[in-house]
């Protein structure tokens, strides 16, 4: 690695689904999850930026890279398996709270985490997602079917709809990082991959998600203007949803891997973000 920054190989189990991580560096942990198509070594700018003053934690997710990847859809559910995968990490490195970090998949297990476990997220930041609620309202809007049509092919057609690992790994410009990432995929099991598809977004009709815990973490959300999966319409309500203070950045012109397009920028946002105490946050009482 360019920096010189160690990358530690580690595994933690959430009962008896083993979990690859990447650790590097010491000091406030913070936690990383990726998305799709990716893997925890993709936040490689992050986390070779942060290890010099955080302990940098980014799992590949089950199913995905060096993780065990249960058979049937069913282990791929938000709750309990996805958001308890995160709490396995902490476990491993026996912290109680990190701030985490989620794009894609990663960002909605953040949400989620940060509602179910809010004494484990000292600050959330998410990129290219919509609180959870928002982003099933953006699904059931006919407007949107453009941005979400390969999701509906992934239902469909399954395994079939899934390109090859080099061409889900297309949208990475660094070459390194390309073909790691290509080996990782395909090391990834399809069927879990797809399953995060099957297991957690509806097929039919998008029910509205009712009542939620608001968040309590401070939230930065950040999320590029052409993106072509997630449309920027979905972040509009985001304050709603939280409890805390909210900071929502646009990057005019880019697209859905901001954390690889506008890495320095992402990178210097989340630390500063997740650099200030929580209570800095909180301007009443």
């Amino acid at each position: 690695m360019s920096s010189g920054a160690v990358f530690e190989s580690r595994f933690a189990s959430n009962g008896n689904v083993k979990l690859h991580y990447i650790a590097a560096g010491s000091g406030p942990p913070i936690v990383f999850l990726h998305g799709f198509p990716d893997h925890g070594l993709g936040w490689r700018n992050q986390i070779e930026a942060l290890c010099g003053s955080f302990r940098v934690l980014a799992p590949d997710l089950r199913g995905f890279g060096q993780s065990d990847a249960p058979q049937g859809h069913a282990h791929y559910l938000m709750l309990p398996h996805l958001v308890e995968d995160v709490v396995a990490v902490l476990v491993a490195e026996q912290v109680s709270q990190a701030s985490v970090v989620g794009h894609d998949w990663g960002g909605l297990i953040a949400w989620w985490l940060a509602m179910r476990v809010p004494q484990a997220v000292r600050h959330l930041v998410v990129l290219s997602t919509p609180h959870p609620r928002n982003y099933l309202r953006a699904l059931a809007d006919p407007a949107n079917a453009g941005y979400f049509a390969y999701m509906r092919l992934f239902q469909e057609a399954g395994v079939a709809a899934l390109p090859a690992p080099d061409e889900l790994a297309s949208w990475v410009a660094d070459e390194a990082d390309r073909q790691a990432l290509e080996a990782s995929l395909r090391r990834s099991d399809p069927e879990a991959m797809l399953g995060y598809y099957r297991a957690n977004i509806p097929l039919g009709r998008v029910p509205d998600i009712g009542q939620l815990p608001l968040i309590k973490a401070p939230t930065l959300a950040i999320f590029g203007t052409h993106d072509p999966y997630v449309p920027a319409s979905a972040f509009d309500d985001t304050f709603r949803e939280v409890d805390n203070i909210t900071s929502l950045i646009s990057l005019p012109g880019a697209g859905h891997f901001i954390h690889h397009q506008a890495a320095g920028f992402v990178t210097r946002e989340i630390e500063n973000w997740v650099s200030r105490p929580p209570s800095s946050f909180r301007v009443m009482g």
